[in-house]
């Protein structure tokens, strides 16, 4: 578990043996979850013949936890929606150290290629990104460090889950909001994507004028191991999608430990955002380390947050 930035992804998904399959083909070991009532009510989700699972990859850092949903759960994010498209949760990043096994191992695995891989350079950093969707909505961005080598720990063909993005409509307005959850903004860019970069994004047919974006990553600790980053195109806003608070198939929500969660909770209600609030502060029995004081809240366009308090 991290003990800063996002620690689990919450996923609702009619399709859990077949991302089952892609964590334990990755050497993720899983263990099956008996939800209490009071979980159900905290994720909008109904009681299953299908088990819920945690999935634990071998750094034992970010769990990833699968919640079953039926098919007729309508997607919080369309699969046919535009990639920039504001609203929820847009995906969840992996390292690979190979774009072309994983490319081929994805489509295996229930991954279909949203964007092929495409190498380009950000600032010092050349990487080569894809990404890939399955049938509940969930995006999943896969980056091959090029140049220079990752400094991090090393990691078996794909790394755990280290980076989250959200589409906004305003990244000024979201990095006020997650102030109060800790996150400071570390890295920012305005301005066109260089090289083949805008491909990424679908960005790649727009006037040269119009395809610049506003990014920001922000972690508690300047760390990329836990960040959240947040995408706003500037020239062509696309309608928000509406997401629902309560329940939903997809990328349901990240959740994140914090030290002092009263003194958060507090600031929270005391601020502009308080009628963001999806569940009030309480204690849950929630899966594994998540089983403590917790409350639930949604960014300025709809990303789903859970935070909570690890005990000692």
């Amino acid at each position: 578990m991290r003990s800063q930035g996002f620690s689990h992804v919450v996923i609702t998904t009619a399709h859990t043996p077949v991302l089952g399959g892609f964590f334990a083909a990755l050497g993720w070991h899983s263990l099956t979850i008996d939800l209490m009532s009071e979980a159900l009510a905290f994720w909008g989700v109904e009681p299953s013949e299908t088990p819920a699972m945690r999935w634990i990859p071998p750094s034992n850092v970010c769990e990833v936890l699968l919640l079953p949903a039926p098919q007729e759960v309508p997607v919080l994010r369309p699969v046919d929606c535009a990639v920039t498209t504001p609203g929820g949760l847009f995906d969840i990043n992996m390292r690979t150290v190979d774009s072309d096994w994983s490319h081929d191992f994805l489509q295996s695995h229930g991954w279909r290629p949203l964007v092929d891989p495409v190498a380009w350079q950000f600032g010092d950093i050349e990487t080569k990104e894809g990404l890939y969707i399955q049938e509940d909505g969930i995006v999943l961005a896969v980056m091959e460090r090029l140049q220079p080598p990752l400094l991090t720990a090393a990691f078996d063909r794909m790394s755990d889950v280290f980076n989250a993005t959200q589409m906004v409509r305003n990244v000024d307005q979201t990095v006020a909001f997650l102030k109060h959850l800790n996150f400071e903004r570390f890295i920012q860019h305005q301005g066109p994507l260089p090289g083949a970069g805008p491909k990424v994004l679908q960005l790649e047919r727009r006037p040269a004028d119009t395809g610049d974006i506003e990014l920001a990553i922000l972690h508690p600790e300047a760390c990329m191991e836990g960040s959240l980053e947040l995408v706003q195109v500037l020239h062509h806003p696309i309608e928000r999608l509406m997401v629902p608070p309560g329940g939903g198939r997809g990328l349901r929500s990240l959740c994140l430990p914090v030290d002092d969660i009263e003194a958060c909770y507090e600031g929270l209600l005391a601020s502009q955002w308080s009628d963001r609030i999806i569940h009030p502060l309480a204690r849950r029995a929630l899966p594994g380390v998540l089983s403590t004081i917790s409350f639930a809240i949604a960014a300025p366009d709809g990303g789903r947050l859970d935070v909570y308090q690890p005990t000692t």
